[in-house]
């Protein structure tokens, strides 16, 4: 298996290492460079990765295989700064720093396990401190950095990090770790250095023999995957054993340069170690020598023949040299993004400048769908509606045709045109002549109804023109022609925001219409009532009143796969103010809702007829259940239908999810029939039509809905039933009966709850209305 000894080749090394695995308390340092890319430099001057990632996995390794019995706990921020083998995985403990968690928190809570290894993933001004105070607590700690210092120079380094003389008591060993670019092994010749220099070799050369005669003869190293040596030349010595001193180092080598170099001299690469043991009693521990000095290292390296002896010799030069190009090519490369930063910042800007105008396009549209909401005025609204086209678009001429039901076509506003020559009603075809665009046309032409004059005549001349259906709902309900005399042609953006606006003009268009109408009939149906004096003509209006009522009600149930409904009513009096229904809004959903209209008779049924017709509209142009109750309340509190409420339960049914999203304004809680026993909906909110929409505290519920349930949707009179003795049936026991009838279909089970209270009525008098709707969920479509 791939191990820390396949990384060096001095035997040194090796006693070094397991004197740092039998170490105790104390911080041990993995020093070495990140990966610096240096795109186009010579392999001998650039700063290769020095592979401290793997030295420190691998060292880590070795401290656990010496102590079998240690337990360590990893600090880092995921588990990719050191894999456990398969029989160290138990005892190791991983403490992730993610948000919340610090370096600081978490070495604060390793201290206070007191593990027997500390593996923290590097060191930084943040982790530094708090690292050596835990080594000086007496914690085995060990950890990387990232820097081109080795030996005591990484000590140095420390200080700089912020760490104080004090602290640096807590540091007992630095390994570095380097790499170098080798020498060809195709091109390299023997070479001898130049004599003066070759005198410098003295002191490392001694400890080089020192350190040759304490190992076994040598052994040639092991070739390298990359064309360098990365095998170890020496192993240990086994006890009881001693090598032949050697006494001599192998012949120098340089390399000129050769095709399979691509003549740069060099090929593969080899680490090179630096071992350096802190004294804490040291006078100065900054000059401390290292156990094992990185030049003596590449001497040994150089007489094998894996690098140049120049490398030894200019090996302090080159590095700064290395460096110096690593930090050139860094600020190039910084510079770039710095360019390309200030570039991307002009572009945001400029596009920060467009956002601002388009924002305050939409602010302004905001504003106008706010007005066009509120406003429930016809002819109003439609001249509300050119005079903002006019603003948002830069149109000077504009006019709004209005659908009316027989057909023809009315125009409702203009803008730029005068009045006397608008046409009081024109004929559909003569207006809709380009048909139902979805988008808005290019119109050149002069409006429908306009007659064309010389622009002489005119005083101007119609250069740009847009053709826009109003479309509700794919319902056609008028069209939009707008002109401008002053400029070319409209913008993409105008004619976006005009569209817009054109989309929310046609639903409130239709919205006001349909006000109109019911107000129409609300007011035509109040003064029949007031009308009605003799009995016969009140019975013939009142039978009136109850086939519209009746008609309101779904005579049948939309076929929705999967589901299945039934439904009873039974009026108090001759018409009643109960509604029910079942609404479908699209492929995927479906509406289901009941209500209850706080009177009784005529008035109640046609405040029902009002707020059916509401939900009818508002449903389909608004996907939350809250949402629309609380625009239905805005409707009924601006009609002002004074001494007049309703409690409404409106729920939205998504088939792809079997999701029930719903909302009620204070009716009583359906029941939610699930393996025989009856659940309460839960919801909040009070009842339409007598308070503001800030006080009426809806709230909006979702529930997942299952084959087999069933939803019992009813309005309080079946509760209230009463016997001929006055006894109130309440609604307990008509859960009771509900529950009892669970397991029947729909149809069987509204018949059983209304024979069970008809009989306990028992011919008495029915004081409210009793409407029942039942949703069964038979299965997936």
């Amino acid at each position: 298996m791939f191990g820390l000894r396949d990384f060096y080749h001095l035997p040194q090394v090796e006693t070094l290492v397991d004197q740092i695995a039998a170490g105790g308390p104390g911080l041990v340092v993995v020093a070495g460079p990140d990966a610096h890319p240096q795109p186009g430099r010579p392999p001998g001057a650039i700063l290769l990765p020095s592979g401290r990632s793997a030295v420190f996995g691998m060292l880590v390794d070795r401290l656990l295989a010496g102590h079998p019995g240690a337990k360590a706990q990893v600090i880092a921020p995921d588990k990719e700064t050191y894999r456990p083998p398969r029989s160290f995985k138990r005892r190791v403990r991983f403490n992730l720093v993610q948000p919340p968690f610090t370096y600081a928190g978490r070495l604060e809570q390793a201290c206070r396990a007191r593990p027997d290894l500390v593996v923290l993933d590097h060191l930084t001004p943040q982790t530094l401190p708090a690292a050596l105070d835990a080594a000086r607590a007496g914690l085995w700690v060990i950890s990387q950095l990232d820097t081109v210092f080795y030996g005591a120079g990484v000590a140095r380094h420390l200080t700089d990090l912020g760490a104080s003389r004090q602290q640096l008591s807590g540091l007992s060993w630095v390994l570095s770790v380097q790499r170098l670019a080798t020498l060809c092994p195709a091109c390299k010749q023997p070479a001898l250095p130049d004599p003066a220099r070759l005198a410098s070799l003295s002191p490392h050369y001694t400890e080089l023999v020192e350190i040759m005669s304490l190992a076994s003869p040598l052994r040639a190293p092991k070739p390298s995957s990359t064309g360098g040596s990365s095998g170890k030349t020496a192993s240990s010595i086994g006890e009881g054993e001693r090598a032949t001193p050697t006494g001599e180092i192998g012949t120098f080598y340089s390399a000129s340069g050769c095709p399979q170099c691509q003549g740069s001299g060099r090929r593969g690469d080899l680490a090179v170690f630096d071992i350096f043991q802190a004294d804490p009693g040291a006078p100065d521990p900054f000059t401390q020598p290292s156990r094992l000095a990185m030049q003596t290292y590449l001497l040994y390296l150089a007489s094998l023949g894996e690098l140049a002896i120049q490398d030894y010799l200019d090996f302090e030069t080159d590095q700064f040299r290395r460096v110096y190009f690593g930090l050139a090519d860094n600020k190039q490369r910084l510079d770039e993004v710095q360019a390309s930063f200030e570039r991307q910042l002009a572009e945001q800007d400029a596009a920060h400048r467009v956002l601002e105008q388009r924002t305050r396009a939409l602010i302004s549209l905001q504003e106008i769908a706010h007005s066009l909401i509120s406003s429930a005025d016809l002819e109003d609204l439609a001249g509300w509606v050119v005079r903002c086209a006019g603003e948002l678009c830069g149109a000077d001429r504009c006019i709004l045709y209005y659908l009316l039901p027989d057909g023809q076509v009315e125009v409702l506003a203009s803008l730029g045109w005068g009045k006397e020559r608008l046409p009081p009603r024109i004929q559909r075809q003569q207006v809709f002549t380009h048909g139902e665009a979805p988008q808005p046309l290019s119109f050149p032409n002069w409006p429908p109804g306009i007659s064309p004059r010389h622009p002489d005549v005119e005083g101007a001349e119609l250069r740009a023109g847009l053709y826009i259906p109003l479309l509700a709902q794919d319902e056609l309900v008028g069209l939009m022609v707008v002109h401008a005399t002053r400029k070319p042609a409209f913008k993409p953006g105008e004619v976006a925001l005009l569209q817009a606006l054109t989309n929310q003009a046609a639903l409130a268009i239709q919205r006001a219409s349909l006000i109109e109408q019911l107000q129409a009939k609300v007011a035509a149906l109040e003064a029949a009532q007031a009308e009605l004096v003799e009995k016969e003509r009140l019975e013939r209006e009142l039978e009136l009143a109850r086939q519209v009522q009746q008609s309101m009600l779904p005579k049948s149930f939309p076929e929705v796969a999967g589901f299945r409904f039934a439904a009873r009513y039974e009026p108090a009096r001759y018409v009643g103010g109960d509604l029910y229904d079942v609404i479908l809004l699209d492929d995927d959903h479906f509406g289901i809702a009941i209500a209850d209209v706080s009177d009784k008779g005529m008035p109640a049924a046609l405040y029902m007829a009002l707020t059916r017709s509401l939900l009818l509209a508002e449903s389909g142009r608004e996907p939350s259940p809250r949402r629309v109750l609380e625009r239905i309340n805005h409707v009924l509190i601006e009609l002002g239908q004074l001494g007049m409420f309703v409690t409404v339960f409106y729920g939205v049914i998504e088939l792809s999810t079997r999701y029930l999203t719903y909302a009620s304004a204070g009716h009583d809680r359906p029941w939610l029939l699930r393996g025989g026993e009856a659940r309460e909906l839960a919801s909040q909110g009070a009842p339409l039509g007598v308070l503001e929409e800030g006080v009426l505290l809806l709230t909006e519920e979702r529930l997942e809905i299952e084959t087999g349930d069933r939803l019992v949707l009813y309005t309080d009179g079946l509760a209230d039933v009463e016997s001929r003795d006055g006894r109130l049936y309440g609604r307990q026991r008509l859960r009771e009966i509900v529950q009892d009838h669970a397991g029947q279909p729909p149809d069987e089970l509204c018949a059983a709850v209304f024979a069970e209270l008809i009989s306990f009525q028992g011919g008495g008098d029915q004081f409210d209305d009793m409407a029942m709707l039942v949703v069964s969920v038979e299965g997936q479509a």
